[in-house]
């Protein structure tokens, strides 16, 4: 892996309010809905060459948010951290790709 894959870019912000990093090779997308109760939760995408990449499901709470930028950097910061729990030698690498075993 090289050096540039093995830390995180600038973040962008695209034209639909999303933000896009690329961490570890890895590119993630976080976006923010409003809940019925009017707060703000992150919704965290992720892919590897075009293809979808599982991040693992370690919380079982959600944070809720005040506004919508505090939910997109909290959704940047966990999809970051996602990202080097599937790192080799996470244990997690082969189910965040599929490829684990039920």
């Amino acid at each position: 892996m090289t050096d540039r894959q093995s830390h995180s870019t600038d973040i962008d912000t695209q034209s639909d309010g999303t933000l896009r990093v690329m961490h570890r090779g890895v590119d993630i997308v976080v976006s923010a809905k409003q809940n019925d109760r009017g707060a703000w939760i992150p919704e965290i995408a992720a892919s590897v060459d075009g293809k979808p990449f599982a991040l693992p499901a370690v919380e079982t709470v959600t944070p809720e948010w005040t506004t919508q930028a505090e939910a997109l950097r909290d959704g940047v910061e966990r999809g970051c951290y996602l990202v080097e729990r599937c790192q080799p030698g996470s244990g997690l690498e082969d189910s965040a790709r599929g490829t684990g075993q039920s």
